[in-house]
């Protein structure tokens, strides 16, 4: 079958890559679109510790075309996927936060071979592949109304920004918002902050092009700073006080210092975009003085299974029209092109396209 594989030095399309048939509690997906998130490219800059050779991808769509011993899952059936390989069993499972789940983030044996070879799945997905096998468990129904890079975007950009918004900082209507960073999470944190009943949301982008984008998901300013120490007093001349609610989404500690110290008394901040390995924060412990809180988020500290339906669901009643973030959508061999599109920031959201788009 045919995929993209990261070398260490480049992307290649290889149309020689094995993958195997699923196993018990595993599923196999025919992939029919693939978004490229940030995520995915840490590895190719050395922000993230990544064997090779790897096959990159996590935000994706799919068809399930074969199931093993014990899976339940309908063949046929579409589905959009989830980093999450959560046990089920454990306390963190049963109250339904399997981000916390000691196996969500566990290795496991990549289906993946090159002559007779090991390459590696990344984030236990590998989605930039025309098939892949996974845990039943990372696979989720998606109703065939939703556009396919719509649906690939819902499962990692959408929720991780609406479960950071909704569930991790618990946005309320008339609050005031910094988001930092104008990518495919950020604009997502701002549809959502705006759909929260937010009174004021500052983005915060080096990248002017991205004023355009980010009002019309809600923005209501939108600052360009030369250095993050700008930052904080941009926003309070525009926020007296400090704001409420901060998301960085761009995992610059740089940016993450400063949107401590744009809160307000009671203000949260929540962490979204993944910094370099060893990355570390000076903080200033008295900046969290007056109830302030600096909060962590993975994949937006919800449970898919629970929220993907729900944003399924308001996709589809008109509710949140994620179209506009679309930037792009490209074959296989488009990708070279597509990644240096989004180092430069002249796309939102872009995706590969494998055969079918449904």
């Amino acid at each position: 079958m045919r995929a993209l594989v990261w070398d260490g030095t480049g992307l290649h399309v290889d149309s020689t890559i094995e993958v195997r048939p699923p196993g018990p509690g595993e599923v196999a997906v025919d992939i029919t679109m693939a978004g490229l998130c940030h995520s995915d490219v840490s590895p190719m800059e050395g922000r993230i510790p990544q064997p090779t050779p790897a096959i990159l991808g996590h935000e994706a769509v799919g068809v399930v075309s074969a199931a093993g011993p014990g899976a339940d899952v309908p063949v046929g059936q579409r589905v959009v996927l989830t980093v999450l390989r959560r046990c089920g069993e454990c306390r963190h499972c049963r109250e339904g936060r399997p981000t916390l789940c000691p196996a969500s983030g566990r290795p496991v044996a990549s289906p993946f071979r090159r002559d007779g070879d090991v390459v590696h799945q990344f984030v236990r997905i590998g989605a930039f592949a025309e098939r892949i096998v996974v845990a039943q468990e990372q696979v989720i129904a998606m109703p065939a109304e939703i556009p396919a890079p719509v649906a690939a975007m819902l499962g990692c950009a959408t929720i991780t920004a609406f479960g950071a918004v909704e569930d991790r900082a618990r946005l309320r209507a008339g609050e005031s918002v910094l988001v930092t960073g104008a990518g495919g999470i950020g604009l997502n944190a701002v549809l959502a902050a705006r759909a929260a009943g937010a009174e004021r949301i500052v983005v915060v982008d080096r990248n002017p092009a991205k004023e355009r984008i980010a009002r019309m998901c809600g923005a209501t300013d939108f600052l360009i700073p030369d250095d993050p120490s700008q930052i904080a007093p941009g926003v309070r001349a525009l926020v007296p006080g400090g704001v409420d609610a901060a998301f960085e989404c761009a995992g610059h500690t740089g940016l993450l210092d400063a949107a401590i110290k744009s809160l307000g008394g009671g203000g949260r901040v929540v962490v979204l975009g993944l910094p370099p390995t060893g990355a570390t924060l000076g903080l200033e412990v008295r900046d969290l003085f007056h109830d302030k809180s600096l909060l962590g988020c993975r994949m937006g500290s919800v449970d898919p299974h629970r929220k993907l339906p729900d944003l399924a669901e308001r996709v589809l009643r008109g509710e949140l029209d994620l179209n506009p973030l679309v930037s792009a959508v490209v074959p296989l061999e488009g990708a070279a092109r597509l990644v240096d599109d989004l180092r430069n920031g002249r796309i939102d959201r872009g995706f590969l396209r494998f055969g079918s788009t449904s």
